[in-house]
């Protein structure tokens, strides 16, 4: 299973990424560590596109206000930027020059991945521009959507980070969407709602794993079924969750409990940064039956359970999720059984006398013997023959005052000894 486990997760289906490669180089604020555009003299210079390290100055409810190395400051828009993540003053991020206006003295820039308004205006889209894109209708091959006024496409690989057969809940809905193709001619627009998520989910890995702790509770959804488990997008990483944390009570396949794209609250059992690993436990967040059990059943209790399975020493019966007791053969009947089967069968639903419970081995003993009244010993009046039939005792040893067989004695001794 570590063997299946580890092969997942490097053959990218799993889609997780170690904590050191996690990053692209640029944090959730759009901060790089270079690669920016050569120095210029002027704003004029300034080319639509280009890479420019900025500070940030100050910030309002509707702009951030940047240092650019210019007379003119920057601005960008305040709903680039992930509130959660907002820049503090000080703070240099990367950005790319949109515009320059001469009149307000202002130059307009975005973040590299950040949200644009856009009207109905072609010039003002870009491969790799995030924009809102309002989901129109299905179609056969995905969702049809409006960018500001203009229409567009979403294909249905593109929709979400785990892929939906059924995209008609998505009607209606604004969706933040990164530009995959843009051509003006040809009237075409392609966007990605998944390509955003990936970004988001890059940035968030960087902060994810100085964020993570045993015990903490966290809100994911099944990315990935497997026999033995599944993987479960936690933002940012996916976590395991193996079949065992599932539930308390015994399950055959994940899929008896779970779908995929389904959100869950897990918590994180163990943690393994140089190896990306995090486990997760669905089963940590219930509170164990045995427990309750021990409060429920205590010995001399009468309840109804449902009979599991039976085996050659007896039949294990349910009496709650997760609890299951063993009535053992012996405790069947006052009679001798020479099989479960002639007394119980499963899916039968019978009534039980709690013996004892033990949470800490999850063992619990239960009879059905009990509840029935133990048959009176066969007493020698209880054979007495009816009607004309004669009785005949049965001989349960010498009798007494006479000999053996073979004295040349009487019934009561030697007639001649009384001469």
């Amino acid at each position: 299973m570590e063997a299946e486990i580890e092969a997942a997760l490097a053959s990218g289906e799993i889609g997780d990424s170690p904590p050191e490669t996690a990053s692209s180089g640029e944090d959730s604020t759009g901060t790089e560590e270079s690669n920016e555009e050569p120095a210029l003299q002027s704003e004029e210079e300034l080319i639509e596109g280009m890479k420019l390290l900025a500070t940030v100055q100050t910030i309002d409810d509707e702009n951030v206000f940047l240092d650019l190395g210019f007379r003119s400051n920057g601005i960008v828009s305040r709903r680039q930027f992930n509130e959660k993540t907002m820049p503090q003053p000080g703070a240099k991020i990367s950005v790319r020059f949109d515009r320059f206006d001469a009149e307000e003295g202002l130059i307009h820039v975005n973040l590299p991945h950040g949200r644009k308004k856009v009207t109905g205006n072609w010039n003002e889209l870009a491969v790799g521009q995030v924009v809102d894109a309002v989901v129109n209708k299905t179609n056969k091959g995905g969702l049809e959507v409006t960018v500001g006024s203009l229409r567009g496409f979403m294909p249905a690989g593109q929709v979400d980070l785990v892929y939906h057969s059924d995209l008609e809940p998505f009607v209606g809905r604004k969706l933040q969407a990164t530009i995959l193709e843009v051509n003006e001619k040809k009237r075409n627009l392609v966007v990605s709602h998944k390509a955003f998520q990936e970004i988001e989910r890059a940035e968030k890995a960087k902060t994810l794993w100085q964020e993570l702790a045993l015990g903490q509770t966290l809100t994911g959804y099944v990315k990935n079924l497997k026999d033995y488990g599944a993987f479960i997008d936690i933002g940012g990483a996916d976590g395991f969750l193996h079949i065992g944390e599932m539930s308390w009570q015994h399950i055959k396949h994940p899929k008896d409990l779970l779908k995929e794209g389904q959100q869950v609250e897990v918590q994180v059992i163990s943690l393994e940064p140089e190896r990306s690993r995090i486990g997760l436990s669905l089963k940590a967040l219930q509170k164990d039956p045995w427990m309750i059990a021990a409060e429920t059943y205590g010995p001399g209790t009468i309840t109804r359970g449902k009979v599991t399975r039976t085996t050659k020493f007896g039949a294990f019966v349910q009496l709650d999720e997760g609890v299951e007791g063993l009535v053992h053969i012996s405790e069947l009947a006052h009679a001798h059984i020479g099989r479960v089967t002639d007394v119980v069968k499963v899916d039968q639903e019978i009534e039980v006398k709690v013996l004892s419970v033990d949470p800490d081995s999850r063992r619990m003993s239960l009879s059905i013997k009990e509840l029935t009244p133990a048959p009176e010993p066969v007493r020698d009046e209880d054979l007495a023959p009816s009607g004309d039939s004669e009785y005949q005792r049965k001989r349960k040893g010498p009798l007494k005052g006479g000999s053996s067989a073979g004295s040349g004695s009487g019934l009561f001794g030697n007639p001649d000894d009384f001469k």
